[in-house]
């Protein structure tokens, strides 16, 4: 693997930027903020309470800092795609939280004047990494006692229901077998806790946190357009051609449009 391949964890082939191009504005309006049962068990592990700064890395458009930004005095969100960006800021001036400042930034290039660090939050990010390296440069701008937290919440590519095989299936007719990562494909390495263990954090505690949620097809057609193997980059001249087939394959599942799904939310704290 070259250095580039690492820089881009889980996505193998493709170009530098392509991973989430063009799915920012679905990101925004489809990716739902962290639900409070996740909110509430970092608050009380991690002992937040609105002091110190928080790192949001690969941020997206905001689903980390726009629940966890009241319980630090400051945070700095960064993400490496510019569409994002943009909507993260804009959001973070919406809602009001001027403690919040939005950098374009890897992770990987995340600097010492960052320091000290009451917490980094990697949501649904830290896979796109090169993990080890990224944890090792968090550890050293930690507080003695911070904490590096993943959030890793289920999507809907799992096949846990029969709406989403009937997704899966969809997609792997029209893009094949492989899962798509932007212009490459999703390669999934060794588990976060197997990639933190080759680290210098010396504890890592876990959660699995189930999620009742409900979904309209709306919702899941637009999730999907979020996502970094379904997004209409990724489905290119076939995008409406798939929307379609899908909607009217969700429509027959459930003809009042409603879907529900235990999301789980896995939490991992990792500590000095």
């Amino acid at each position: 693997m070259t250095e580039t391949d690492a820089h881009r964890g889980f996505q193998v082939g493709g170009q530098a930027g392509d991973l989430f191009a063009g799915a920012a504005a679905a990101y925004a309006t489809y990716r739902r903020p962290y639900p409070p049962p996740v909110v509430d068990l970092l608050v009380e592990r991690c002992g937040l309470d609105g002091h110190g700064r928080l790192l949001d890395a690969g941020c997206g458009t905001g689903q980390v800092f726009q629940v966890m930004a009241p319980y630090f005095a400051e945070v700095l969100a960064i993400d490496p795609d510019p569409d994002m960006v943009a909507h993260a800021r804009r959001a973070a001036a919406q809602l009001g939280l001027a403690n919040v400042e939005v950098r374009q930034m890897r992770a990987e290039d995340v600097s010492a004047d960052v320091a000290p660090l009451r917490t980094a939050i990697f949501g649904a990010s830290f896979h796109w990494t090169d993990r080890p390296r990224v944890a090792d440069a968090i550890h050293d701008l930690l507080e003695p006692a911070g904490c590096l937290v993943i959030l890793s919440p289920g999507g809907i590519h799992n096949r846990t229901t029969d709406w989403e095989a009937v997704i899966r299936e969809t997609l792997a007719r029209h893009l094949g077998c492989e899962r798509r990562a932007g212009g490459g494909v999703y390669r999934q390495g060794e588990r976060h806790e197997e990639a933190l263990g080759r680290t210098r954090f010396k504890t890592l505690d876990l959660a699995d946190i189930p999620v009742r949620e409900q979904w309209s097809i709306e919702q899941i057609l637009g999730y999907l357009a979020s996502t970094s193997y379904a997004s209409k980059a990724v489905l290119g001249d076939r995008a409406t051609a798939i929307e379609g087939e899908l909607r009217q394959s969700l429509e027959k599942l459930a003809p009042n449009g409603s879907f529900e799904k235990v999301v789980e939310y896995t939490v991992i704290i990792a500590r000095r």
